[in-house]
């Protein structure tokens, strides 16, 4: 008579979770949270910083002087029938440097761009985020030197984004004799991306 031995089966051992390797779980874990969105916005173009000289609208500079500023192509324009541009420069009663959006200057024949205007506290530097609120559309706005302007644009080069917004921002450093105004700007050319720093913004 033969004898048959089954294999006894053992219990198997959890394994101890030592501190270290808690550790190596913990630091994994974090890193998986941690990845980006993979459908997040991306921006794709750094951001634009540009130097300015304007006369107002209403001043006393040369013919033909530029008294207005495409932020989309950094560039200073006349302010004829076209009225190719976002907002122009001119002078309030106290010799404040007045802030006009387009709307309020005329309506071209391709259409009206659509400006938002907001003050920023702070210096030109210290202003590195586009805010969320207190946006006013087309409004006029004075600023004298030193004095920071946030503009929103709602840009037909984003009509197929999930924003239809571009930011910048402008500065007036000084205004001459004679009513050559000076100053710089920035242009965050992403689509819904706030961020004024240098290189291409992360938002």
């Amino acid at each position: 008579m033969h004898t048959i031995n089954f294999p006894i089966r053992r219990p198997r051992r959890t394994p101890r979770r030592t501190p270290r390797r808690i550790a190596l779980v913990a630091l994994a874990m974090a890193a998986i949270a941690g990845c980006s969105d993979p459908f997040a916005l991306k921006a794709n173009y750094a951001n634009e910083p540009f130097v300015y000289s304007v006369y107002g609208i209403s001043g006393s500079g040369p013919a033909n002087a530029p008294a207005a500023l495409d932020l989309v192509g950094r560039s200073t324009v006349r302010v004829d029938g076209s009225l190719a541009f976002d907002i122009a420069f001119d002078f309030d009663r106290t010799g404040k440097v007045l802030i006009v959006p387009q709307k309020l200057v005329g309506a071209p024949v391709s259409g009206s761009r659509t400006v938002y205007l907001q003050r920023l506290s702070g210096s030109y530097e210290s202003n590195v985020l586009a805010p969320t609120k207190g946006w006013y559309s087309d409004s006029t706005v004075t600023l004298v030197p030193g004095e920071v302007l946030g503009i929103k644009l709602t840009s037909a080069s984003c009509l197929y984004q999930m924003s239809s917004d571009l930011y910048a921002k402008i500065v007036v450093d000084s205004v001459q004799t004679g009513g050559l105004i000076f100053g710089r700007g920035v242009v965050n050319p992403n689509c819904g991306f706030k961020s004024f720093e240098t290189g291409i913004p992360t938002k």
